[in-house]
């Protein structure tokens, strides 16, 4: 009698753990997720003078996209920079970083000479404090550091640069520190991915005396493919979110503006207008999410899982 009452305090004990666990994860979802998104949703219908139910936020965001980039260098005001800018570091992520990671975790795999100093070099932004490398990237393109030197000896020039001050240098080294610091996260889904290969299927693959190239495209692309797929899918579901360090270096002049650094420009900075901001994200959200989804289905489509 005793042991069945134990079984049942403690069955209700696991019970009122899981339900306050649960709890937890559902309250944070309830206001950090359902909350904010339905008031941007309410904020992108009001007029920012009167708060009254309006279409004027959208009607100003149509009027900025048909006139493209504004007279003026302004950080604050939307143009189709913003859009090409991001659309630009969301090219640079799917179709060089997510590939050349690819590549790289297959070389780590396959334990190359000196593979464990590159896996410590790949691996190091991502365990780094994005301070500390936003300050030792802009310390070396400053106007006395390594990279302006170098530059200064290859091209000949008396004149120093100051790549984060000028609108034909800023944007292109934002896409090297983002190129920088972007291969440590892919690199440890695709490793772990390829830890999973049947050494058997490897051995196979030497005997039959198979390259490295026909192994990586025919065997081991088949084999990780739901994580390649899922990389994919984390780099199409953030497209309008890619920013880079544009706070830390340009604060979104010189042409180096996105959508994600202009809306929190709009909601934080002096000046800006959260009401706009909410139906940018608003008319983006509808434009990004059937992307996304018809991104997953053709990723279904020529792909399969495997079982191993």
């Amino acid at each position: 009698m005793q042991i069945r009452q134990s079984k049942k305090f403690w069955k209700k004990k696991q019970r009122l753990f899981i339900i306050g666990m649960l709890s937890l994860a559902l309250i944070n979802f309830a206001i950090f997720w359902v909350y904010v998104n339905i008031q941007s949703i309410v904020m992108a219908f009001q007029d920012p003078g009167t708060g009254a139910f309006s279409f004027i936020n959208f009607k100003t965001l149509f009027d900025a996209l048909g006139h493209g980039r504004p007279l003026v260098d302004n950080p604050q005001v939307f143009s189709v920079d913003a859009i090409v800018n991001t659309l630009i570091f969301f090219a640079v992520s799917l179709f060089f970083i997510t590939p050349v990671s690819f590549v790289f975790s297959y070389f780590l795999y396959k334990k190359i000479w000196g593979y464990k100093v590159f896996r410590v070099v790949f691996f190091l932004p991502s365990i780094i404090s994005v301070v500390v490398l936003t300050s030792l990237f802009g310390y070396m393109f400053s106007t006395k550091g390594i990279v302006t030197e170098i530059f200064m000896w290859l091209t000949g020039s008396e004149t120093t640069p100051i790549f984060f001050g000028e609108e034909r240098y800023a944007l292109t080294c934002l896409i090297l520190y983002n190129i920088w610091t972007g291969f440590g996260t892919n690199i440890i889904l695709f490793s772990g991915a390829m830890s999973r290969i049947p050494e058997e299927l490897m051995e196979y693959n030497k005997l039959e005396g198979v390259g490295f190239a026909r192994e990586l495209v025919q065997f081991v692309a088949p084999l990780i493919w739901p994580t390649f797929s899922t990389v994919i899918i984390f780099a199409c579901v953030g497209i309008f979110n890619a920013s880079g360090p544009i706070l830390f270096f340009t604060t979104g002049n010189f042409r180096t503006n996105t959508i994600s650094y202009w809306i929190f420009a709009q909601v934080y900075q002096a000046g800006g207008i959260p009401e706009y901001a909410a139906a940018v994200g608003l008319f983006f959200t509808a434009i990004g999410v059937p992307f996304v989804m018809v991104v997953k289905w053709l990723l279904g489509k020529v792909g399969q899982d495997v079982e191993y």
